[in-house]
């Protein structure tokens, strides 16, 4: 380990308290780091101190205490927000701290990002993760890291608390954020795949916890068909995971990257009228598995 890593006890600062951000705060604090958090909602900031982390009621009481900041709000829109939105946190950030961006935003803006907070002499680690709820409270994320080698080290300890497997994908900053938008499409087209074959042993009359388990047990089986498939058999749509709208927001993405590069994405594509029809019809905050309902409800 680098001399320069940040040490245990040290003061981490995170931002974003909600699905994922929950088992991230859980994990920070058990690896013996001091957290420092905020968060828009009242709740999570009152759940935050019943398992021994600290509030950070103005941008310059996590700025002044911490030189690491972890986001984990949903997007670009947001993350523009924490940092130089009314009560944005890079005015007072300390110069060679480091802002690492786990939200999965367009690669462009992350890239972009990179350089204006250099300019105040802030560091940014470009780290998306997959991995859902489960991931988070279990410290196991996939964590898609670009940026600063050198930086990148100096908050392994950090990343490791949460992230189980941590991949480099270079010094470019927006390189992270690229890759997540592939994994983004892989999962889009599995979750769509998997409610349309359910959907389709349901119309011919197979029993659909039968067809789940015979799916899960061969060459068809996926990630996705074994986490979803139960909550799209027993319909239970309103404990979400992720929404419907996340992945409208997440495959949108995964088309405009591929026009700016002029890669014909037409699975994505596909799947993204299958979430965008799902929300549509008023499923948008309903889990993900909600997409099957394009083909049930229709029956």
């Amino acid at each position: 380990m680098n001399p320069s890593s940040i040490k245990s006890g040290a003061s981490v600062g995170l931002v974003g308290l909600g699905v994922m951000g929950r088992g991230v705060a859980l994990n920070i604090i058990k690896s013996g780091f001091k957290l420092l958090g905020r968060d828009v909602n009242p709740d999570s900031l009152s759940w935050l101190t019943s398992i021994g982390g600290h509030v950070a009621q103005t941008p310059v009481a996590m700025t002044s205490e911490c030189d690491v900041i972890v986001s984990f709000v949903v997007n670009d829109a947001q993350t523009e927000d924490v940092l130089f939105g009314e009560q944005g946190l890079a005015a007072t950030m300390k110069p060679d701290s480091v802002f690492i961006a786990c939200s999965t935003m367009p690669p462009k803006y992350v890239k972009d990002l990179s350089q204006r907070l250099a300019k105040l002499k802030i560091h940014l680690v470009d780290a998306p993760v997959s991995g859902g709820k489960n991931g988070a409270l279990n410290g196991t994320l996939t964590v898609m890291m670009a940026g600063d080698p050198a930086i990148c080290e100096r908050v392994q300890p950090v990343l490791s608390s949460f992230g189980g497997n941590i991949f480099s994908l270079g010094s470019e900053a927006g390189k992270g954020s690229q890759m997540k938008v592939i994994n983004q499409l892989l999962c889009g087209v599995h979750i769509a795949a998997a409610a349309e074959a359910l959907a389709m042993a349901k119309r011919n009359g197979l029993p659909l916890d039968t067809s789940l388990e015979i799916l899960k047990s061969g060459a068809a089986s996926s990630w996705m068909l074994a986490d979803r498939g139960p909550r799209m058999v027993t319909e239970s749509f309103d404990d979400v995971a992720s929404a419907v709208d996340i992945f409208v927001k997440d495959l949108g993405l995964v088309l405009d990257s591929a026009r700016q590069s002029t890669f014909p994405a037409s699975m994505a594509h596909a799947a993204f009228l299958q979430f965008i029809e799902a929300s549509s019809h008023g499923h948008g905050r309903q889990d993900d598995s909600a997409v099957i309902r394009n083909y049930t409800d229709a029956a």
